[in-house]
């Protein structure tokens, strides 16, 4: 491989690593947060009782639903388990014509029921906002966020495939790991944390493309189909849709029907649907849990409502189907036990780190290049400021939002917006702090503020919060006990990181071409 291909592949990897890696930074740690999405829905709801009968909390659920949304056009219903807080409900009312149409989504037309039957007394999105946000982005359109996303992706695999041609001796780099070095430091870690979880990356990169391959290569769909909906027609095929008779009937236990389900699946429930509940013509959709395949289309049967008698079921998916859903499972990981989800969870951080640490390093290598390194030129201000206020501020931002859910009265209306406002509001104090103080003293304050905010959930969590850690682990309620374990650790890492940039001191080198010897000095006009 020639010297020229190689440094042509470098270039190529250094500028689409830079140009979108401050997007690619917050995608990576809301993506590696999300692998625990149920468990910090649970987490951001302790109140809330352990789920042990799926089953009871589908009875909860119809109950309540039956009282507050009884002529709805639709019920959808999230299976509760024991990782998650309970079960999620969203129904659809029955469409008025006379109504003034409504912008923006309707917030009073879902509910989380736990397990003793009530509905959820602290409004939150816990995991599931990291989960959209990973890949919808906030304020701002989602189709604009899924390309920018989208070109983030794409960008992220080019710079993994020509990293692996730049890098000669990619292996022996793992192994070293030079500390206090400065710039060779930022490279050791940023090879070592690349080349670890480099199956990791390929995959979740890849897969992470293919989500949006509709929309980020839309030209055979357009030949082929009419529009979305035909192509979905297609791959999902699904029953005729019932018209409301209008002739009241009782609707049939869905926890007999969720029986019969999964019986027939051989494996848990998903999701229920329900049309026209409490109408002859009700019709219930049952969809079969993506977590116990890696495909996450399961197959689907559909009841009569009020007899509860099969009427129709999904045909095989096809091979393709079968791929595409493959991918999708491959990058979310749902089909995993706790164990696959600690290595999703581990390699996600390195990914993190990798490109946080590719960012630094680009700064750092062509600070010693400028020149005067002490008054760098306005592109470079701009990239070394959007570093420390996404990698330093984003955290910190985070770490606000999980704060947030402790401090805000539980009854509050709105809160779960509060919560998100709160981090984007420590954002942007963050970048501020990030343009109006020093570098050194900028990294050096805003990872501190981290590691004390993480370190405060914690000690709230054992000290105010009623249930808290501490009942927790005297229930062995691990899950919950993990999540203020893990803060704790993040915690001590952020504070370490706050001290070594506060103690490094950057080595000044002499230029060759000022240094004078004796004769010279003398020759040299007073």
């Amino acid at each position: 491989m020639s010297a020229g291909f190689r440094q042509s592949q470098a270039t190529l990897h250094t500028w689409s690593g830079l140009l979108l890696g401050w997007v690619l930074f917050v995608v990576f740690l809301t993506g590696t947060a999300a692998f625990w999405r149920e468990t910090l829905n649970r987490w951001t709801h302790p109140e809330m009782p352990v789920v042990e009968e799926p089953i009871a909390v589908l009875d909860k659920a119809q109950t309540f639903l039956e009282h507050k949304a009884p002529g709805a056009k639709s019920w959808f219903i999230t299976m509760a388990n024991p990782s998650a807080p309970g079960a999620y409900l969203f129904w659809v009312p029955q469409p008025d014509p006379t109504a003034p149409p409504k912008r923006g989504a309707r917030r009073d037309n879902s509910a989380l029921i736990g397990a003793d039957g009530s509905p959820a007394l602290r409004d939150s999105r816990g995991g599931d906002f990291f989960y959209r946000f990973h890949f919808d982005l906030h304020y701002m359109p989602v189709i604009w966020a899924r390309w920018l996303v989208g070109a983030a992706g794409l960008a992220m695999l080019v710079a993994i495939l020509t990293g692996i041609v730049t890098h000669k001796k990619i292996f022996r780099d793992f192994f070293t790991l030079r500390r206090h070095k400065g710039q060779r430091s930022w490279l050791d870690g940023h090879n070592a944390t690349a080349v670890l979880g480099l199956p990791f990356h390929l995959m979740i990169t890849y897969t992470g493309i293919v989500t949006l391959a509709s929309m980020l290569m839309p030209w055979a769909l357009q030949t082929n189909f009419p529009d979305e909906f035909g192509l979905y027609g297609v791959v999902n095929p699904s029953p005729e849709l019932v018209e409301r008779s209008g002739e009241p009937a009782p609707l049939r236990d869905l926890a007999a029907i969720v029986g019969d389900a999964q019986r027939r699946f051989g494996g848990p429930v998903g999701a229920v649907e329900v049309i026209e509940p409490g109408d002859r013509a009700a019709r219930v959709t049952v969809t079969a849990s993506s977590g116990s395949t890696l495909s996450t289309y399961g197959a689907r049967l559909q009841y009569d409502g009020v007899t509860g008698d099969l009427l129709w079921q999904s045909a095989p998916p096809s091979a393709a189907d079968t791929t595409f859903g493959a991918m999708i499972g491959l990058h979310a990981g749902r089909f995993g036990d706790r164990v696959m989800r600690w290595i999703y969870f581990v390699a996600g951080v390195g990914g993190t780190l990798m490109v946080a640490s590719g960012l630094v390093l680009w700064t750092s290598k062509r600070r010693a290049k400028l020149p005067r390194p002490d008054a760098p030129h306005l592109g470079f201000r701009i990239v070394e400021w959007l570093n420390v206020a996404t990698i330093g501020g984003f955290p910190l931002g985070c770490a606000a939002f999980l704060l947030a859910n402790r401090l805000i009265p539980p009854g509050m209306e709105g809160r779960a917006d509060m919560e998100i406002d709160a981090l984007f509001a420590v954002w942007g104090v963050a970048a501020l702090v990030a343009l109006a103080v020093p570098r050194r003293r900028a990294w050096t304050f805003l990872l501190g503020a981290t590691a004390v905010g993480l370190l405060a959930i914690p000690f709230y969590d054992g000290l105010l919060l009623d249930p808290g850690l501490f009942q927790w682990i005297a229930q062995a309620d691990w899950a919950l006990v993990m999540v203020d374990a893990t803060l704790l650790i993040f915690a001590i890492g952020f504070a370490l990181s706050a001290r070594t940039v506060a103690r490094h001191r950057p080595k000044r080198k002499v230029r060759r071409d000022r240094i004078r010897t004796p004769g010279q000095l003398a020759a040299e006009p007073a």
